[in-house]
């Protein structure tokens, strides 16, 4: 697999460096000749893309001759439109593949009088994957793709369910944590909104990242309402944060790429619960930060997104003498049970192309809570 997080960032130097050294095919890595144009050739392209997804992920390098799985020359494909071949391909691949792969990339690299291109695989957590109407699962050897066995094939399936419970169980040890240690940089001790972003590569621990390269990515995650910030190394990996004697807010980039952002939702001067300011905060450009930081990473496809609330039990969500108290007979109390408040996880298909309007429903099910059919109106 080309080492590039960033498919956009291939070069010729990449290209080449793979038949100067003779990088030979692999479990992430395949060489194909011809570009697909038509139904026979792109089902076999949706087969070696599935094969990819079934296991480990990787890359397909389009446009090369290769001898013993190693590449001989560069054979660069005519493309009178590069865009349209591109995103004709990406529509072939979501049509014949079921279920649909998320993340899937390519990119056409400029050589010559033509392209070579790269289509970009991520390990899929919904697996397994098969070309439509095929009763054939594949999985990616080294050598090429072979049908997946029963017993493969069962990890396979229970793999989903895996993964919701290394999530649930990821956000309830930094949630506890939080009670029983001091946090990472000094918070007021009042409520506080804690977002979590697990990418499932994350989540599986196929990844893991460089202290550098997690410090140049916390260099560009403003933490959230923060306007001056500085970065720290740290043992779980780089946080960005805001503040000097007290904390603002801060974001954890974690080692394999998963994301942590806390600020505090109630103020000293009064006992509300100001859920709404972190909504805001994400929507005024810290969601943007973090969806940039996973694309840097690589680490685009499902992503787990979990919403929580520290400390919230027994307060307002509004002043008492707002005119909803009046009418309704009473101000939003999240109860007292309710310590903290850990929302029920969402599953995003891509964080990276998401906007901020996924974060209402999670809102609303903070007023829930207290009582309320949904958050109050956005003005």
């Amino acid at each position: 697999m080309l080492y590039k997080a960033d498919i956009r960032e291939v070069t010729i130097k990449d290209l080449e460096a793979l038949k100067d050294n003779q990088i030979p095919e692999s479990h992430t890595l395949d060489y194909k000749r011809e570009f697909p144009t038509d139904r026979d050739g792109r089902l076999s392209l949706a087969a070696d893309v599935v094969a990819f997804a079934n296991t480990r992920g990787g890359d397909l390098i389009i446009g090369v001759d290769e001898s013993e799985g190693c590449i001989r020359n560069f054979v660069p494909i005519s493309l009178n439109d590069r865009d349209a071949a591109l995103l004709g391909l990406q529509s072939a691949l979501t049509d014949l593949v079921e279920p649909k792969i998320p993340g899937i990339h390519l990119a056409a690299i400029s050589m010559g009088s033509g392209f070579i291109v790269v289509v970009r695989t991520p390990a899929s957590f919904q697996a397994p994957h098969r070309v439509r109407k095929s009763s054939i699962f594949y999985a990616r050897t080294s050598t090429g793709i072979d049908p997946m066995d029963i017993t493969t094939l069962r990890s396979a399936f229970l793999q989903n369910s895996t993964a919701i419970e290394k999530a649930k169980a990821f956000r309830a040890k930094r949630i506890e944590e939080m009670h029983l240690r001091p946090l990472p940089v000094p918070l007021p001790k009042r409520a506080l909104g804690v977002l979590h972003v697990l990418p499932m590569a994350s989540i599986f621990g196929t990844t893991s990242f460089e202290i550098e390269a997690l410090h140049s990515i916390a260099q560009s995650v403003r933490p959230p309402l923060a306007h001056g910030y500085g970065q720290r190394v740290n043992l779980d990996g780089v946080m960005s944060y805001c503040g000097v004697d007290e904390l603002v807010s801060y974001t954890q980039v974690f080692r394999d790429g998963s994301l942590e952002s806390i600020m505090p939702v109630q103020s000293d001067r009064d006992d509300i619960a100001w859920v709404g300011e972190f909504e805001n905060a994400l929507r005024q450009g810290h969601h943007v930060h973090l969806t940039t930081a996973l694309q840097n990473l690589g680490l685009d496809g499902p992503t787990f997104l979990m919403l929580s609330f520290v400390n919230i039990g027994g307060k307002p969500l509004e002043p008492p003498n707002s005119t909803i108290a009046a009418i309704t007979g009473g101000t939003a109390t999240v109860p007292g049970y309710y310590k903290d408040l850990l929302l029920p996880e969402m599953l995003i298909e891509s964080f990276v192309s998401s906007s901020p309007e996924i974060y209402g429903p999670l809102f609303d099910l903070v007023w829930n809570a207290a009582g309320r059919k949904s958050r109050p109106k956005r003005p």
